[in-house]
């Protein structure tokens, strides 16, 4: 019998109690339904190995009925004779059979269960995880659908695809002829898997800003603010077309008639229109408002004109809310039906100011931290970890519904799918019960969860590791890890004068030395097929990282920089990689970008 399970399960459950016996398991493991609600699992248990009995007896799993003070709460009982999985709604003994499983799997035919009783529910009732699908990287259905079932283990109750134009809108093919993009039937299938594991499949699709995909073809300029194009200073921007709608009328009905098409591909009540930074508002079509009105008001009303069209089509709208926050005042302001989203990537966002204001409108709202592994190869590990324990504390205390963690592929989607990882476990486990995680713990969970439970023969310490690359350079900078911003900063001018104030070629250097050291640890990993993938991206992540560093020291020392070549095997690897988990629409766009960045 093994006696540590009940350490090793993750997310860990809110209490356990150890009693006295065991519970010989048998293989397959019967179960009897008791509660007719609950016949819902007659398939996913028979699925899963477990066996139907008419009449419980010994040695059975029964699934019963029990009042709980949450719907997702459960209550495991194992004894000596039967286990016992009672819950007061379906979702409930759903989440309780993902820690039976555990369990179960953990332990090998014909041993023992230890006696105990598990009590576990939710710190937070609202526990997502978003996923940009729209700069250049679209997943494939089984990349997706595996992701779902990680999703599940985790107790992930939210799923949201971020979506600009990777939606094969049926009038609209010049925007997303040459990025995959999903289909409506594509989005009913993950909507139907999802709703059959308990998570709901938000929509989300951006409706104001982020709007570049279309303003750049002549067929749309018509909508944007800034139709020739916009420069700003901050953040850094230059474009030769606009990237916001007008805020006008000609822009809702545009808008309505995406979400007529859209929208009826989802089961979900909820709606995430988007509205985040509309970067050149103010600057064109809306200037004489703007400057009449301020543009709070401006963005306020056209905001008004998006919710009414989300509850004509019979949901809730959620939006981004950086640009209410900038006069925090107009929360007052908001109808009850609108739900905030604050969101913020670095460990001092301010939350806590945030949330008390949204909270003190009575709103529904949640709180987005980040993967941190956009703008970069490595991923930003200890910031993030930071940054996701301010977003739940804070969601915690100002009675926010929940969490909605975001990973997002800014500028390429240059990123290892495999760094999203260690955030998206640990981010799942805290909002679950908020229980301390050290590495350790966080690297035996993401054994388990995605190698199968094998220790120490998987490259998950390499994983987290990897992620600590920018803490070791001691760099900080906002939404960028130091390599990705040595090769692709927006003012490459400025990226040489932030080496020599912020780094010594010794810093970059260690760094060297250090990604040697994972690249040996992964070889090891990579010839074994189930690690083989996340073996590969990691040691993707190491060569880019290395180049970017080797051109770092050139910068510093201001030498000559030998760029590589472009038919260096690294550019083979990165589509081989991309095209094990992505559709090629975006590939070429994506390579091009780091072409131009690392050859010659």
């Amino acid at each position: 019998m093994n006696t540590h399970l009940t350490k090793e399960l993750f997310p860990s459950p809110q209490r356990i109690e150890t009693v006295a016996g065991s519970f010989k398991l048998p293989s397959p493991l019967p179960f009897k339904i008791e509660e007719k609600s609950f016949e819902v699992f007659k398939e996913y248990l028979t699925k899963n190995g477990y066996c139907r009995i008419r009449d419980a007896g010994n040695n059975a799993l029964v699934i019963c009925k029990e009042k709980l003070p949450q719907k997702e709460a459960y209550r495991l009982q194992i004894k000596t004779s039967q286990i016992i999985l009672s819950a007061s709604e379906p979702v409930g003994i759903f989440r309780g059979l993902q820690t039976l499983n555990q369990l179960v799997k953990k332990t090998k035919d014909g041993d023992s269960l230890p006696c105990l009783i598990i009590e576990d529910y939710p710190l937070l009732e609202r526990r997502g995880f978003m996923l940009d699908v729209s700069r250049c990287k679209v997943p494939t259905m089984n990349s997706i659908f595996s992701l779902i079932d990680l999703l599940v283990q985790l107790h992930i109750n939210e799923f949201q695809l971020y979506i600009e134009h990777t939606y094969a809108f049926k009038k609209h093919k010049t925007v997303w002829e040459h990025s995959s993009p999903l289909t409506p039937e594509e989005i009913q299938q993950i909507d139907h898997y999802c709703s059959e594991r308990f998570i709901e499949l938000v929509p989300n699709l951006n409706s104001f800003g982020h709007f570049e995909r279309w303003l750049c073809h002549d067929n749309y300029k018509q909508l944007a603010e800034c139709p020739d194009g916009f420069q700003r200073e901050e953040p850094y921007m230059v474009r030769d077309h606009g990237s916001t709608l007008k805020p006008n009328q000609a822009s809702l009905d545009f808008i309505n008639s995406l979400y007529t098409e859209y929208l009826p591909n989802f089961s979900s009540k909820k709606f995430n229109v988007g509205m985040d930074e509309p970067w050149e508002l103010g600057q064109g079509w809306s200037k004489n408002q703007v400057e009449e009105k301020g543009k709070d008001k401006v963005y306020l009303a056209h905001l008004e004109g998006i919710r009414k069209l989300v509850e004509s089509h019979g949901k809730e709208m959620q939006f981004w809310a950086d640009v209410l926050l900038e006069n925090p005042e107009n929360a007052k302001l908001l109808p009850p039906s609108a739900s905030p989203i604050i969101w913020g990537y670095e460990p001092n966002h301010p939350f806590p100011e945030q949330a008390h204001i949204i909270s003190s409108c009575d709103l529904s709202y949640c709180l987005a931290p980040g993967t941190g592994t956009w703008r970069s190869f490595s991923g930003r590990w200890p910031n993030t970890r930071s940054n996701i324990d301010a977003a739940i504390t804070n969601a915690k205390k100002y009675s926010a519904d929940g969490i909605l963690l975001t990973s997002w592929g800014d500028c390429g989607n240059h990123q290892p799918w495999a760094t999203l990882y260690p955030p998206l476990l640990y981010g799942a486990a805290q909002s679950w019960n908020n229980q301390p995680i050290d590495d350790t713990a966080l690297a035996a969970g993401m054994d388990w969860h995605l190698f199968n439970g094998a220790l120490n023969t998987t490259p998950s310490d390499s994983l987290i590791k990897l992620g600590k690359l920018d803490q070791l350079l001691q760099s900080n900078i906002e939404n960028n890890s130091l390599c990705w911003f040595i090769l692709f900063a927006s003012q490459p001018e400025k990226t040489f004068q932030h080496l020599k104030d912020k780094h010594s070629i010794s810093q970059l250097e260690n760094g060297l030395n250090y990604l040697a050291s994972i690249e040996k640890s992964i070889s090891a990993y990579n010839h074994q097929s189930r690690n083989c993938l996340v073996g590969l991206e990691i040691a993707l992540g190491v060569q880019l990282s290395t180049i970017a560093l080797q051109k770092g020291i050139s910068l510093i020392t201001e030498k000559p920089w030998s760029p590589i070549n472009s038919q260096n095997r690294i550019f083979s690897d990165y589509k081989s990689i991309w095209l094990s988990r992505a559709r090629n629409g975006g590939l070429s766009e994506s390579m091009d970008i780091l072409r131009k960045a690392i050859s010659l």
